[in-house]
């Protein structure tokens, strides 16, 4: 019999869907911050009701960890469209194309004499990797310039959480803070 391993488990058909509902409405319950807050159940619900209506909270996501669900390596893709591209497609189509494209995880649009997108990617390893890079390379070189790739294992992945930044936002700091800096001795 075949020994299950807790660091990557096998997900059974009804592992995945459920898995698929929470990456698509994931939410702490109302109950659980009320209890934290001194709150009721309901004023936590008409303030992230209030919260989600004017746009501030624009959906949940849960963060998975890359490595049990099968990606190992990730990449840093700095890309400049061709004019090519600009021709036949608008920035609003490009960007959906891009959403759209399984192994992105992130994506941004820059305007730079050298690059026009920045992409976060995620592959099992690094031969789907270089797979994938050199058909960019091959397949679309009239369409894609790649300007660089940093490719690193997801074990080195230290932060992916924007919470601290949130969290200087909201509370209106007008300067971040240096005090804090990860390179700070004074500690």
């Amino acid at each position: 019999m075949e020994q299950r391993n807790p660091l990557f488990p096998k997900l059974t058909e009804n592992d995945k869907l459920v898995l698929n509902e929470i990456l698509d409405s994931k939410k702490i319950p109302d109950s659980d911050i009320a209890k934290t807050m001194n709150l009721s159940p309901q004023a936590i619900f008409k303030i992230r009701t209030k919260l989600e209506d004017c746009g501030i909270i624009k959906g949940y996501m849960p963060i998975v960890d890359f490595k049990k669900i099968g990606i190992n390596v990730m990449t840093l893709l700095i890309i400049r469209l061709t004019p090519k591209m600009w021709d036949n497609f608008s920035d609003a189509q490009i960007s959906e194309r891009i959403s759209k494209t399984a192994c992105v995880i992130d994506a941004y649009r820059v305007s730079d004499e050298q690059a026009s997108h920045i992409l976060i990617l995620g592959f099992r390893d690094t031969n789907q990797k270089e797979k994938y890079i050199g058909k960019i390379q091959s397949k679309f070189a009239n369409e894609i310039q790649i300007k660089a790739i940093y490719t690193f294992s997801v074990d080195m992945i230290i932060s992916q959480s924007p919470l601290g930044l949130l969290r200087e936002i909201i509370e209106k700091k007008k300067e971040f803070s240096t005090d804090d800096l990860f390179l700070d001795s004074s500690d």
